[in-house]
Formats: structure tokens, C-alpha cells, sequence
């Protein structure tokens, strides 16, 4: 991006990229989810997991969510 900011290919695929780190690390800023991704990979997986089930979620997120250790799905074995 640095090297070709006026190429609209290159800027194209610097915003996929941080669009997709927003989503793979639950931010809504590209820099929120580079300091997390940066954080993530400093510590354990458990512990970076630890450290989020510690912080409070958003109506939105956790009423989609079901109670610990189950799932939601439209699939059915055996349907």
C-alpha cells in the first residue's frame, strides 16, 4: 500500500485484508483487530480466550448466543 497508494488493486486488497481481520479477531476497527491479532499472537491461544470471555459483549452478540457448551444449527443429522 505504501509502495502503490494511487493503485486501486493494491488498495482494494489492503481493505479485504482488513476487513477480514476485523472479523477473524471480533473488532470493528482495523486497528482494534491489529492490536488483537498482535495480542493473540503474543500469548497462548487459551489465555488471549480467557481474557475475552472477561470482558463484556453486546446485547446483539450475546443474545444470538446460546448457553456455554451448546450449539445452534440448521443442520439435523439424520434429516
Amino acid at each position: 500500500m505504501l509502495a502503490a497508494p494511487a493503485d486501486l488493486t493494491v488498495r482494494a486488497t489492503f481493505e479485504d485484508a482488513g476487513y477480514t481481520l476485523c472479523v477473524l479477531m471480533g473488532k470493528r476497527c482495523a486497528r482494534e483487530a491489529a492490536n488483537a491479532a498482535e495480542r493473540y499472537l503474543r500469548i497462548t491461544a487459551a489465555a488471549y480466550l480467557r481474557e475475552q470471555d472477561e470482558r463484556p459483549r453486546t446485547a446483539g452478540i450475546s443474545a444470538r448466543r446460546g448457553p456455554p457448551g451448546t450449539r445452534r444449527s440448521s443442520f439435523h443429522a439424520g434429516r
